[in-house]
Order: structure tokens, then C-alpha cells, then sequence
């Protein structure tokens, strides 16, 4: 049996480099994990002229020098800087273009899959952060009905930015797009707070209980839930890994946190209604009411600098997954030294 993971999300949210850090906790599990790209878009791999100094002028059609992190990668199927010159359009058009090519060929991505991964494979499908290809065209949906018919078991995992909690409106919206996700691909489904090693402890802990409700009692994070003071919101700790993070960036101002995961419906949507028209009121109450009434929408902190959070991911995951549960089993014993 394989098995396979489709990473979704908001441009942005971390989808690559969660495959990057989940792939490599499944190999010191002893699982053989590989990572297929469906972004045509995705400049990971790519060498870049002048890149030292930031200037990317390398606009080959193909790039023989790239040293991709993929497995399989749709930028060897289609270019998506020959659509934009060969077909006029935009940076999303042409995406969405690319898309439609990919679906109207799926015996390519079979033979990729078939050819490539043998029984036992786990993959990690990284997905375009454009949320039209899950929400509005059977992109994403057509490549799940694809793996179900090559007898993969596929799990959907949403990521959603940690700094989408710093706003009311972007936490509303964030969840309804995950709720979108669940309903539209009829599949598991796994919400995820990514990038959270940017609010952990000294520690790098975040919680011992990994499932935060977005629509409990209190619509966003309990206190229960989450054990808010154990984390550290105002000084971010640095990850060497990524040295232009600025922890004293505006953009990374989580000193508001604690105040609106915490808030009520009803508080989440009085700070709506502060900074829109009168005219959104019944509409931020409609959205608040939707997610509370599906009460589905629940996310799992994911801080990729604790092994146990990514302990704790995986166990989730495997469930949705059922992992293993059609394995032989591997232990051998003599039923004489049971007597």
C-alpha cells in the first residue's frame, strides 16, 4: 500500500518547506518518502544567475543547472514561462493554464507514479498556494480521484500561517478556505498552524495537546488547549536556517496574539465590524455562524524545531491514514516459549 499526503494552503504558508522537514523525519522513521511538486510556478531548485546578490536573470526556458528537491516535478512537464509568452498570459492565467494541462494529461503523472514508487511509498504532493484550484477548478480534486484509482490512500493537510491568528479577518477567512478544502475533496483531512517555531518557548514547545478548535466555545484557541503561557509571543526565537528573519519586522508583530485567539464569536466579529461598513455586518456574522455551525475546522501546531510536534503530526496523520494497517505483521516468535 501507499500512501500519499496533499499539502495545501495560502501562498505562503510554508507547504515546501513542510514537505522538506516531513520528509526528512520519515526517513530517521525508516520510511521511504519522496516529494512530488504540482506547482509549475515554484522556483525551488532553480539556479539563478547572480543570485548571490538577489538579481534573477536566468530566464532559460529550461534550467539544466537546477538540483531540484523533487522527486517528481511538473516543471518537467509543462513550462509556465513557455505558456505566458506562447498564450498572453498573466502569472495566475498561466497557472491556472498549466493546471488544466496536467489534468487533460493524467496518464503522465500515472506513468510517473507507477514507474517510480514502489509499495510501501509515501508521497508528499506539494500544491500552487492559489486557493481558486482546490475551491473553484477540479485541479487538485482530479489528482485525488487519480491517486484513489492507483490504490493510493491520500490524506488532504491544510497549512495556515501562524500570523493569519494575528487578525480576525484573516483567521476567519483562513478557516473558511480549510472548511472549503474538507468539504470540496471529500477526503481525510488534517488542519495545520504552520510556522509556529516563530511564537514557541525557549524550549521550543508549543503545547502536549495538539488539537487547537478553532470554533470552540471560545472560537478560537481555549487556554486549555493551547497552555498560552508557556509561549514567548513578543520576542520570536531566530532560526539560523532563514537569515533575513527579522524578529523586530512589522510583519511579524505577534503581541496582539493572545488577545484574539482567545476572543469570542461574537468578540472576532465586533473587531470586524471596527475597520469594514455597517454594510458587512450581517455578512461577518454569517461567516463567524458557518463555522461554528460545521464545527469541523480544528488545527494542529506545527513548530518543525520540536521532533515531538512533528512526533505528534505524524501519529495524527498516520491515523487519518491508516497507515500500516495492511501489513503483514513483522514479528517472528516461537508459540513453544508462550507454553
Amino acid at each position: 500500500m501507499r500512501y500519499a499526503q496533499i499539502v495545501l494552503g495560502p501562498a505562503g504558508s510554508g507547504k515546501t518547506t513542510y514537505c522538506k522537514v516531513f520528509q526528512d523525519y520519515l526517513f530517521s522513521c525508516k520510511r521511504n518518502c519522496y516529494i512530488v511538486n504540482l506547482d509549475p510556478a515554484t522556483e525551488d531548485g532553480l539556479v539563478f544567475e547572480n543570485d548571490k546578490i538577489g538579481n534573477k536573470t536566468n530566464s532559460n526556458k529550461s534550467n539544466n543547472n537546477k538540483v531540484s528537491p523533487f522527486d517528481t516535478d511538473i516543471r518537467d512537464f509543462v513550462d509556465i514561462g513557455s505558456i505566458i509568452e506562447e498564450e498572453d498570459l498573466g502569472p495566475n492565467g498561466a497557472l491556472v493554464r498549466s493546471s488544466e494541462l496536467l489534468a487533460e494529461n493524467l496518464g503522465w503523472l500515472s506513468e510517473q507514479l507507477e514507474s517510480t514508487y514502489s509499495d510501501e511509498s509515501y508521497l508528499l504532493f506539494d500544491t500552487p498556494g492559489q486557493i481558486e484550484l482546490f475551491l473553484h477548478i477540479p485541479y487538485i480534486k482530479t489528482i485525488t480521484e487519480l491517486l484513489k484509482r492507483l490504490n493510493i490512500n491520500c490524506l488532504a493537510v491544510y497549512l495556515l500561517d501562524v500570523s493569519f491568528m494575528n487578525d480576525p479577518a484573516k483567521l476567519i477567512s483562513g478557516s473558511l478556505a480549510g472548511l472549503a478544502a474538507m468539504v470540496n475533496l471529500e477526503m481525510p483531512h488534517i488542519n495545520v498552524l504552520s510556522k509556529c517555531d516563530l511564537i514557541c518557548d525557549s524550549n521550543n514547545k508549543i503545547s502536549r495537546n495538539p488539537f487547537l478548535d478553532v470554533t470552540s466555545s471560545t472560537f478560537g484557541f481555549s487556554p486549555n488547549d493551547l497552555q498560552f503561557q508557556k509561549l514567548h509571543i513578543s520576542t520570536p526565537t531566530p532560526n539560523p536556517d532563514y537569515p533575513d528573519f527579522d524578529p523586530d519586522s512589522d510583519n511579524m508583530d505577534y503581541s496582539e496574539f493572545y488577545e484574539i485567539v482567545n476572543k469570542s464569536s461574537n468578540d472576532l466579529v465586533s473587531s470586524l465590524d471596527k475597520h469594514l461598513p455597517r454594510t458587512y455586518k450581517r455578512l461577518n456574522v454569517a461567516f463567524a455562524s458557518l463555522l461554528e455551525d460545521f464545527d469541523l475546522v480544528s488545527f494542529m501546531p506545527l513548530n518543525i524545531n520540536d521532533e515531538e510536534c512533528l512526533e505528534q503530526l505524524l501519529v495524527a496523520t498516520d491515523v487519518a491514514l491508516q497507515f500500516g494497517e495492511e501489513a503483514e505483521p513483522s514479528a517472528k516468535f516461537d508459540l513453544s516459549d508462550t507454553i
